[in-house]
C-alpha cells in the first residue's frame, strides 16, 4: 500500500464514494444489498480498529456502500401513496403550491420549482406532496420563492428524447426532486398568499429588487444586464448574443455565479481582513491574523451567496470555499489536495447528485488542475527566489506569470469537459481570461457588493460605485466583443468520448511529469518526508498502524526505488506511449465508424413531434433529411439540443446533402442550427416559401453560409452516391405552377419524396404528403415505390397512408416519427391497424427512441434506444 494514502487519506475514500455514486446510478434498486455490505465493512473496521490494525480496501469498499446507498433516493425514490406522479397524465387540475426557488425568466416565459400542496378537481381536494416544474408562458406578476400560487393546469410525467447519448432530462430533474412538469398562461396564475414583510424570504427579494432598481439608472442595458448576473445572479437581461459572445471568447463561466466568483470574494475578503488584523498587535501576538481573517472573510462569502439566491451551484462553490478557509485555523501545513478531496466530499454527502452537475465537475478540476499545475510549475526555477525578492517589478512580474498560470492549467484542465458538454473550444480563452477576469473578478465584483451593501446607508455612494462598475462592464464587453469575433476565436468540435477524455488527463499528468524540474536532492528529500510521515512519531502526518504491521521496510525500500531514478518520469514517459497506441486505436476506430464502412445506416432521430432521419452511406457521405422543431425555436430549440448533440458524438461535422422536404416548422426548424454550425455542402428543397421567422432564419443560414441551393426544377431526379441510389419522386416540377389551381397541393402535400436504394434494400421518405399527394405519387412513380422501409407519412395521420399507397409501397418496416402524449392523436389507430393489415412491423420514435437501421445490401438489421 503506498504511502501517500496515509498522507492523503481522504483522496481515496472521495473516490470510492465518487464510485459508490456512479455504480447506483447504474444499477440502482438494490438497497438491501448495499446495507448488507455497508455493516458488513463497518464491523470489520471496528475490529481493525480494534487490534490497531490498518487496511486500506475495507474502508474503501465502505465508501462504495455509502455512496450506493446515498444516490438511492434519487435514483430508485419510494414514492408516497399521495405524491404527485400518481395524479400525472389524468386529467386537468387546480394546483396550489409554494414556489421552491427563485423563478428563472426565460424567453417571455418562466420557469418555476413548486412545490405541491394540494389538488383538487370536481370540488374535491387533496393534500398532495412533491416538486412540479412549472412552465409559464407570458409575463408574470412579480413573484419569489415562497409564495404561494394557484393555476389550472394538466399534470405531465417527465419525458426525454430517446437517442443514444442524448441528454437525460428525466435525469435531471429528478435530481433536482422534481418528478413532473406542467404548462400555463401567465393570466391563469394567482397569487394565493406572499411572503409576510419582515420574513427574511421578504427581505431578501425586496433588497435584490431594490439594488436592480438601482442598476437600472445607470442607463447602459448590456452592463446592467451583466451586473445584475455577477451580483444578484440575475442572467434574464442577457441576451442571446451577448452568451454566444462569452462563449466564444472562453469567458462564459463568468455570467454564473460559481467557485470563480465566491473564491475573488473570499481572497479579497481575506487580503481586507489580514492587512486590517495585523495592525492589532495582541491578534498579531497570538497568531490569530489568518485564523482571523478566515473566520471574517466566510460572511461576505456567505453573505454573496445568500444574495446571489443559493442557486445549488452557489451553495456548492460556498462551501468549497468555506472548507478552504476553515485551514487557517489548524496550526499545521495543509495540504491542497487532501482539502479539496474534503470540500467534494462534503458536498457529495450533503447532495450526492451533485456528482452529475457540470458545474460541480469543471469547479473541481479546474481547481485540482491548477493545484497540481503549480505544484509542478513552481519547481521549474528554484533559485529565482533569491533574484526576486531585491526586485519589486521582478515580483510583480512573478505574480503576472503566476496568474497567467492559473488561467493555462484552469483553461486546459477543463478543456475536454467543455467540449463534451458544450462542444466548443476556444481559442482565445486564454488571451480573453487574461484580461477580462481580473477586471471583473477584482473590481466590479467587490465594487458591486460594495454598492448593494452602502446602499442601505447612502444611495449617492452606492450610485457612484454602480456607475464605476458599469463604465468597467462596458470596458469588459468591448474587450469580449473584439476578441470573439477575431477569425477562428472558437470552433465548434465533435463530442469526445469518455476514453479519449481520461486520455488527455493522462497525458497532461505525464506531460507534467516529464518536464518537471527539480532541484537536485528534492525528490529524495520528497520520498524521505513521506516516509517520515509513516516511521517518525513526530511527524504530523504519522500513521502507527504502518509500522506495527511492518510495512515500514515495505516504504524504505520504495524511497530506495525513488532515490535510484524509477522516478514519476519514468512512468510518465510509459504513460505517453501508452496514450498515443490508445489514441491510435481509437483513431482507426472513429475512422472506420465515419469513413471506412461499407454499409449503410439509416437513423430515424427522436424529435418529438416533428421529423429528421439521418444517412450515412458507405464511404462516409451524410444526407439529413429534415430536422424536426417546434413552432418557437426560442422556447426549444430541436436542431440545437437534439441533432447536434447526436452528430457530434457520432463525430460528424460534416453533413453532404441536408434535405428538407416542406417547410412546415416540425421538419424545418431544427436545420436553421445545422445550417448554422455544421459544413453543409448543398441542400434540397421544393422552393416553396413561407412567411414564418423559421422560414427567414433558414434562408438567412444559408446566405451567411453560401451554402448551394439549386432550383427545384432543375434538380437531377435520379443520383448514385457511394453505391446508393437516391431518387427524388415527387412533387412534379412544375408543381408550383398548378398550386393556385389545384387546392389540395397544399404545403403537406408538396413534399418532397425521396427513395435510397442500397442493393436489394430500399427506404421511402414521403414527408407530410396525404391522399391526395399519395394517390398522385402512385399514378407517376407506379412501380418504383416498392420500398423495404417506410417512414410513415404524416407522423402516421389518418389522412394519409392510404390503402392504394400502402398497396405499392408494399413495406416490410414501418417507422412513425411522433411526439409522446399524442396532442394530434398521431399516429392514428386506424392508421396503425392498416399497417398490422400489412403484415408492417411498427416502430414508433415516443416508444422506441431513436431508431437505426444497417444494411449491407442484402441483410437489414435494426436496433432503437429503447427496446422492442
Amino acid at each position: 500500500m503506498n504511502n501517500k494514502i496515509f498522507f492523503r487519506p481522504l483522496i481515496p475514500l472521495l473516490i470510492a464514494f465518487i464510485c459508490g455514486i456512479l455504480l447506483g446510478s447504474e444499477f440502482p434498486g438494490f438497497e438491501i444489498w448495499g446495507a448488507v455490505v455497508l455493516f458488513i465493512c463497518v464491523g470489520f473496521c471496528l475490529l481493525l480498529i480494534y487490534r490497531s490494525k490498518s487496511r486500506f480496501f475495507a474502508p474503501f469498499i465502505l465508501f462504495i456502500a455509502l455512496g450506493y446507498l446515498a444516490i438511492q433516493p434519487w435514483v430508485a425514490p419510494r414514492y408516497p401513496a399521495n405524491h404527485i406522479i400518481h395524479y400525472a397524465d389524468t386529467h386537468r387540475w387546480d394546483v396550489v403550491g409554494r414556489i421552491d426557488t427563485r423563478p428563472q425568466p426565460t424567453n417571455k416565459r418562466t420557469r418555476i420549482n413548486l412545490q405541491v400542496v394540494s389538488l383538487s378537481s370536481d370540488g374535491q381536494s387533496s393534500a398532495v406532496t412533491g416538486k412540479l416544474r412549472v412552465t409559464v408562458v407570458g409575463n408574470l406578476p412579480d413573484l419569489a420563492a415562497g409564495d404561494i400560487i394557484r393555476f389550472n393546469s394538466h399534470i405531465r410525467t417527465i419525458s426525454n428524447f430517446n437517442n443514444p447519448g442524448g441528454f437525460d432530462y428525466k435525469r435531471y430533474l429528478a435530481f433536482k426532486g422534481i418528478r413532473a412538469t406542467a404548462y400555463v398562461k401567465a393570466e391563469r396564475v394567482g397569487v394565493i398568499e406572499r411572503q409576510p414583510p419582515g420574513s427574511p424570504f421578504d427581505i431578501l427579494n425586496h433588497t435584490r429588487k431594490s439594488f436592480a432598481e438601482l442598476i437600472a439608472r445607470s442607463g447602459q442595458t448590456q452592463a446592467q444586464g451583466l451586473l445584475k448576473a455577477l451580483i444578484i445572479g440575475d442572467r434574464s437581461q442577457i441576451n442571446k448574443d451577448t452568451r454566444q459572445m462569452f462563449q466564444r471568447a472562453g469567458v462564459g463561466h463568468l455570467l454564473a455565479i460559481s467557485g470563480l466568483h465566491i473564491g475573488i470574494v473570499a481572497t479579497v475578503a481575506f487580503a481586507l481582513f489580514h492587512g486590517l488584523m495585523r495592525r492589532i498587535k495582541p491578534l498579531l501576538w497570538q497568531a490569530w491574523t489568518r485564523k482571523g481573517a478566515a473566520i471574517l472573510s466566510l460572511l461576505p462569502v456567505f453573505a454573496y451567496g445568500v444574495v446571489a439566491g443559493f442557486s445549488p451551484s452557489t451553495q456548492r462553490a460556498v462551501i468549497m470555499v468555506s472548507i478552504f478557509l476553515m485551514t487557517f485555523l489548524f496550526e499545521r501545513e495543509q495540504d491542497p489536495f487532501n482539502t479539496l478531496a474534503l470540500a467534494a466530499l462534503v458536498i457529495l454527502v450533503v447532495n450526492p447528485p451533485s456528482l452529475f452537475s457540470i458545474s460541480f465537475q469543471l469547479s473541481f478540476t479546474a481547481v485540482y488542475a491548477i493545484i497540481y499545475g503549480l505544484s509542478r510549475a513552481q519547481k521549474r526555477a528554484p533559485t529565482l527566489k533569491t533574484k526576486v525578492k531585491s526586485n519589486l517589478r521582478m515580483g510583480f512580474f512573478k505574480k503576472l506569470i503566476s496568474f497567467f498560470l492559473v488561467s493555462l492549467f484552469a483553461i486546459c484542465g477543463t478543456l475536454p469537459l467543455v467540449a463534451f458538454y458544450f462542444n466548443q473550444i476556444s481559442f482565445v480563452g486564454l488571451v480573453a481570461n487574461f484580461l477580462v477576469v481580473p477586471l471583473v473578478g477584482f473590481i466590479c465584483i467587490p465594487l458591486g457588493l460594495a454598492a448593494l451593501f452602502v446602499s442601505a446607508i447612502s444611495m449617492t455612494l452606492a450610485s457612484w460605485c454602480i456607475t464605476v462598475v458599469v463604465a468597467i462592464l462596458e470596458i469588459v464587453l468591448d474587450i469580449v466583443e473584439f476578441v470573439a469575433v477575431m477569425p477562428l476565436a472558437a470552433v465548434k468540435t465533435v463530442t469526445p468520448s469518455l476514453l479519449e477524455i481520461g486520455c488527455f488527463y493522462v497525458l497532461g499528468w505525464a506531460l507534467l511529469e516529464i518536464y518537471r524540474v527539480q532541484p537536485d536532492g528534492a525528490g529524495k528529500r520528497l520520498c524521505n518526508n513521506r516516509i517520515k510521515a509513516n516511521v517518525d512519531p513526530r511527524h504530523p502526518h504519522f500513521a502507527p498502524s504502518v509500522v506495527s504491521s511492518g510495512r515500514g521496510k515495505l516504504h524504505r525500500n520504495f524511497h530506495n526505488l525513488l532515490s535510484k531514478g524509477f522516478a514519476p518520469k519514468r512512468t510518465a514517459k510509459i504513460a505517453v506511449i501508452l496514450v498515443l497506441v490508445t489514441l491510435a486505436a481509437d483513431a482507426c476506430f472513429w475512422l472506420y465508424q465515419r469513413f471506412w464502412h461499407t454499409d449503410l445506416r439509416v437513423t430515424v432521430i427522436d424529435v418529438g413531434h416533428g421529423l429528421a432521419s439521418l444517412l450515412e452511406l458507405p464511404g462516409g457521405y451524410t444526407i439529413l433529411i429534415d430536422g424536426g422543431g417546434f413552432s418557437d425555436n426560442s422556447a426549444f430549440d430541436v436542431g440545437a439540443k437534439v441533432l447536434a448533440p447526436y452528430l457530434w458524438r457520432n463525430k460528424i461535422r460534416t453533413v453532404d446533402k441536408l434535405i428538407l422536404s416542406h417547410p412546415n416548422s416540425d421538419h424545418l426548424n431544427g436545420l436553421i442550427y445545422i445550417a448554422e454550425h455544421f459544413n453543409v455542402k448543398n441542400i434540397w428543397t421544393n422552393n416553396e416559401t413561407r412567411d414564418t421567422l423559421g422560414y427567414l432564419n433558414f434562408r438567412e443560414a444559408i446566405a451567411n453560409r453560401k451554402i448551394f441551393l439549386p432550383v427545384f426544377a432543375k434538380l437531377t431526379r435520379n443520383h448514385c452516391i457511394n453505391g446508393v441510389n437516391l431518387h427524388l419522386l415527387y412533387p412534379p416540377q412544375d408543381f408550383l405552377k398548378s398550386r393556385d389551381s389545384e387546392k389540395w397541393r397544399n404545403s403537406n402535400n408538396n413534399s418532397l419524396v425521396v427513395k435510397a436504394s442500397f442493393g436489394a434494400t430500399s427506404f421511402l421518405f414521403p414527408g407530410d404528403i396525404m391522399a391526395s399527394a399519395e394517390k398522385e405519387l402512385v399514378r407517376i412513380a407506379a412501380g418504383k415505390l416498392a420500398s423495404t422501409v417506410l417512414i410513415a407519412p404524416h407522423h402516421g395521420s389518418r389522412s394519409s397512408s392510404s390503402e392504394v399507397f400502402l398497396g405499392e409501397v408494399k413495406p416490410e418496416v414501418v417507422i412513425v416519427s411522433c411526439g409522446r402524449n399524442r396532442r394530434f392523436r398521431f399516429p392514428h389507430p386506424t392508421v396503425l391497424k392498416r399497417y398490422k393489415d400489412h403484415g408492417c412491423n411498427i416502430l414508433r420514435t415516443d416508444i422506441n427512441g431513436a431508431v437505426r437501421l444497417t444494411t449491407d445490401g442484402r441483410h437489414m438489421s435494426i436496433t432503437s434506444s429503447v427496446a422492442y
